[in-house]
């Protein structure tokens, strides 16, 4: 939410300071060219035209083209910055990932079109709870950068890696065109790649383990459907001792 309020804040300051001096540009480019049009339709020919044909006077057309013009303008350059806005409100400051309104946002168009072979990865880091205590929110969170920032370089370019909510420490992935078991064996690349890995934050390195629980698309899903699904998966694999497993329910 702080987030959202964040990238609103700045759209309207932008839209504050900038705007007065889009307004005074567009007006001046159009009136360049309304002079333009102006001076051409001194040709005789086309001043003819005009006055017989059209019968307007031509200081209306040159101010309703200035109109025309800047509103024109003006709409298609905030539209820029509104499209800008939304895209900014998807996408988690942290890690740079997508969050869980674009992951809502994937999961019911996925859901609307559904197509077979469309699968979901539930990613949990282990003990992260431990670690917060222990090392403080500062280095949790250059952590979390650093699993987000893996796990997004890892994937085909059909997947799509998310960050699951704001202040968590789960992580999801829309594997497309991928079946329960070629998602299985995608998470279990991405445990082995984790727990592999030496996370250095500072003078401290650090190993991580992860459990996945995986789930396919099914007609019928909805979003709530699907999580719960998921959910239980991720928990399965979190009650096997020592963790860092994945299970899958089909």
């Amino acid at each position: 939410m702080k987030h959202i309020k964040k990238s609103f804040e700045k759209f309207k300051s932008e839209l504050v300071s900038k705007g007065f001096y889009d307004i005074f540009k567009a007006i001046l480019i159009f009136t360049a060219a309304s002079l333009s049009t102006y001076f051409v339709s001194l040709i005789p020919l086309v001043k003819t035209f005009i006055i017989s044909e059209v019968k307007t006077p031509i200081y209306l057309i040159i101010i309703l083209s200035i109109f025309i013009f800047c509103l024109f303008f003006l709409i298609f350059r905030y539209k820029s910055k509104l499209d800008n806005l939304i895209i900014d409100n998807n996408i988690d400051e942290l890690t740079g990932l997508k969050n869980h309104k674009g992951l809502k946002t994937s999961l019911e168009s996925f859901i609307e079109d559904f197509k077979e072979n469309t699968s979901i990865i539930l990613i949990d880091i282990d003990n992260f709870k431990s670690f917060n205590t222990k090392y403080g929110y500062g280095e949790a969170d250059l952590l979390l950068k650093k699993v987000g920032e893996l796990l997004g370089s890892d994937k085909r370019a059909t997947d799509e890696t998310f960050r699951f909510f704001q202040r968590g420490d789960e992580f999801a992935v829309i594997a497309n065109e991928t079946n329960l078991g070629q998602a299985l064996q995608a998470a279990e690349r991405k445990r082995k790649m984790i727990s592999n890995n030496i996370f250095s934050i500072g003078d401290n390195k650090h190993r991580l383990t992860i459990c996945c629980g995986v789930t396919s698309l099914k007609k019928e899903d909805s979003i709530d459907i699907l999580t719960d699904r998921l959910s239980k998966a991720l928990k399965e694999a979190k009650n096997i001792k020592g963790k860092n497993n994945t299970k899958s329910i089909s």
